[in-house]
This record gives C-alpha cells, sequence and structure tokens, in this order.
C-alpha cells in the first residue's frame, strides 16, 4: 500500500488508467457532502438532528407509520433537489469523457443522482434513489417523485404501499444491481473508492473482491479509514482536488467547457 499526497501518484496511476479496459469509481457518502448533503455518520447535525432513524428511515418505521418516514425523505429530497453536483462529481464524469474508449462505471451508495446530474452515463446506484417511488410489493409499478405527490399513496397496478425506491435501514440491497455491480468490480482492472468509510456492508466488499480479482484499488479520502490498509494507494485529497489533476495528467490539453 502506497499511503502518499496525490500529487506524488497522478503519473503512476494515470499510466494505469491509460493500460486499464475497465474502471470501477466507488463512491459513498463523503463525496456529496461537499455539496451540502449531511451524513448519517457525521453526527447529530443538519437533516438529522434530533430524530431517530428507525422512526423515519428504516423499513420497520415505514411499515408502522408510512406519513412519518415518506415526509421525512421528502425533506431529504427537496434538500437533494436544491444543491448541485460539486466538483467531484464533475471531474469524475470528466475523466469517463477523457477515457471514452473503455468502460468506466461509477458505483455509487448515494442516493442523490448527482453523478448522472454531472454526466456519468453508466450509473449503478446501489442503494437506490431518492427520485423514483416505486410499488413495495415489487409489482412492476415505478415513477418519478414528482413535487405532486406529497402524501403516500397505494400502487395503482396492485394496492400495495407506494415507497421511496431507496434501501431503507433493515433492508436488503436490490440484488439485480448488487450483482452488476460485484461484476463490475471483478473485472475492474482500475478500482477507484472516493467518499466512503469503507464500512457499510455488503457495498464494502467491492473493493475487496476488486483487488482478489486483480485490480489495483486506488482510496481517495482526507482521513484513514479499514480500505487504507488494504488499497494499493491510499491518497490524502478530496476528490475534486485527486481527479481535477489526474484528468489534466491524461489530458493536459483538452479544454472541456462544462467543468466551468
Amino acid at each position: 500500500m502506497k499511503e502518499r499526497l496525490a500529487m506524488a501518484v497522478h503519473d503512476e496511476i494515470a499510466s494505469l488508467v491509460r493500460r486499464a479496459a475497465e474502471i470501477v469509481v466507488f463512491s459513498g457518502a463523503g463525496l456529496s457532502a461537499d455539496s451540502g448533503i449531511p451524513t448519517f455518520r457525521d453526527g447529530a447535525t443538519g437533516l438529522w438532528n434530533n430524530v431517530d432513524p428507525d422512526e423515519v428511515a428504516s423499513i420497520d418505521g415505514f411499515m408502522r407509520n408510512p406519513r412519518v418516514v415518506w415526509n421525512w425523505l421528502r425533506e431529504l429530497k427537496n434538500l437533494v433537489d436544491d444543491r448541485q453536483p460539486n466538483p467531484g462529481h464533475r471531474a469524475i464524469a470528466r475523466l469517463e469523457r477523457i477515457v471514452a474508449d473503455k468502460r468506466l462505471t461509477v458505483v455509487t451508495q448515494n442516493i442523490d443522482g448527482y453523478h448522472s446530474r454531472a454526466g456519468n452515463a453508466d450509473v449503478l446506484e446501489v442503494h437506490g434513489t431518492i427520485h423514483r417511488l416505486r410499488c413495495h410489493a415489487r409489482c412492476g409499478f415505478a415513477e418519478e417523485w414528482g413535487e405532486d405527490l406529497r402524501e403516500p399513496f397505494r400502487c395503482p397496478q396492485c394496492g400495495a404501499p407506494a415507497r421511496p425506491d431507496l434501501v431503507l435501514f433493515g433492508e436488503a440491497l436490490d440484488p439485480e444491481v448488487f450483482t452488476a455491480a460485484g461484476r463490475r468490480s471483478a473485472r475492474a482492472d482500475v478500482f477507484f473508492c472516493v467518499g466512503t468509510s469503507f464500512t457499510v456492508q455488503p457495498a464494502a466488499h467491492l473493493p475487496v473482491w476488486a483487488k482478489a480479482s486483480g485490480a489495483t484499488v486506488v482510496e481517495i479520502n482526507p482521513h484513514r479509514t479499514p480500505l487504507s490498509e488494504v488499497a494499493d494507494y491510499s491518497i490524502r485529497a478530496g476528490a475534486s482536488q485527486f481527479f481535477a489533476a489526474l484528468c489534466q495528467t491524461l489530458a493536459p490539453d483538452a479544454v472541456d467547457a462544462t467543468d466551468a
């Protein structure tokens, strides 16, 4: 494991990216924190202040009182809609454009949709999305969570409760999405891990699976995490700083108007 400042390893990592056919960027809540989205583990601040997660964000809470969960998640959605993708998201999207001859997959634990808004085309949201509603019984009904849908309602197709299409505390991940994430991770030549504490299971297994399958694992995080002992490179930097510099190394003469 090589733990250094980002500037010392850009050339090495850029060379790995140039040789790669498959690249995965695995992102967590720390990336969206720079957009002003509070993380659950940052303490009792902001949206999480003075709430019981079991009441407002768990499947048990939803089954007991769907209106409480619905209303609290609407507050979260309003916050997400009010914020924007940050320079880290935009730099990751720029990286995808620079390596257009390769397959770059974003696997994210975040539910805000900022990777897609920033311009990434291939995004696997392992914890779902705050922007869509679906049938709790998974009969096939799904639709955008529009401003007019302010109250809980029943699925118009089967009568089961409609609910936000995200993974609540106490629920398993969508097996189809997580299987796809696992397959992409196992095929990766370079696996970037950014903004995640490496503690949320089972998604935290992904970089371990990638490394076991032969990928070079690159952690980008201002702080040490349990992954720091596993990663081939553990870089003390933020996503914006690191990916912007990596893009500059890979394409120093490129002009990208979307970065303005």
